[in-house]
């Protein structure tokens, strides 16, 4: 592999074989680089270099690149991300449309009917619910993430200024959730 494809790989971190056929990499190549050990495949058609400077978000790129751009980093998992949960998940929260289905172990989905296009916010290589998202949708889903650590999220982003409780109202209406927020609202507010 060229010094300039190489670059380009260890710069994506994890990538799919669609990205590496976009930069000119065959998948016999990419068969013949894992065989070699000079690049490692993570999953069914996921792959990183070796090299690559992977944050802590690296379980967050593989779960975007194997499940896509309809899915997002949601529920605990997102909550974690912005330290409003002391619980380390021990799956990636997905949320993903009402008809995703899957079988992979790691993994947790939240199957929601809300639009995956609105308070979701891109990050380098995976797509993750905004802090404002990431609060409602753990009150909206409070028996999956749990009583206390979901209203605990709602309250340290309020006291936290990671939030205000107009950004939670403006989400809530273009969410449409709306009646989640007003039955917790009380409970939360400072």
């Amino acid at each position: 592999m060229e010094n300039r494809r190489e670059e380009q790989i260890k710069s994506l971190g994890v990538f799919t074989l669609v990205q590496a056929k976009g930069i000119g990499i065959s998948q016999q190549t990419l068969s013949r680089l894992v065989a070699a050990k000079r690049l490692k495949r993570v999953a069914h058609g996921i792959y990183l270099h070796p090299d690559a400077e992977l944050d802590q978000d690296a379980g967050f790129q593989i779960a975007f690149a194997k499940f896509g751009p309809e899915a997002a980093i949601g529920g605990l998992s997102a909550l974690y991300h912005y330290n409003l949960a002391e619980q380390v998940p021990g799956n990636v929260w997905l949320l993903v449309p009402p008809g995703k289905r899957t079988s992979s172990e790691g993994y947790k989905f939240i199957r929601t009917k809300v639009n995956l296009d609105h308070g979701i916010v891109d990050e380098k290589g995976y797509r993750i619910a905004s802090v404002e998202r990431a609060v409602l949708e753990g009150l909206k889903f409070i028996t999956k993430i749990g009583e206390r650590t979901a209203i605990k999220a709602a309250r340290e982003a309020l006291a936290n200024k990671q939030t205000t409780e107009l950004k939670l109202g403006n989400a809530a209406k273009e969410l449409g959730l709306e009646s989640v927020l007003r039955k917790f609202l009380e409970v939360i507010a400072p």
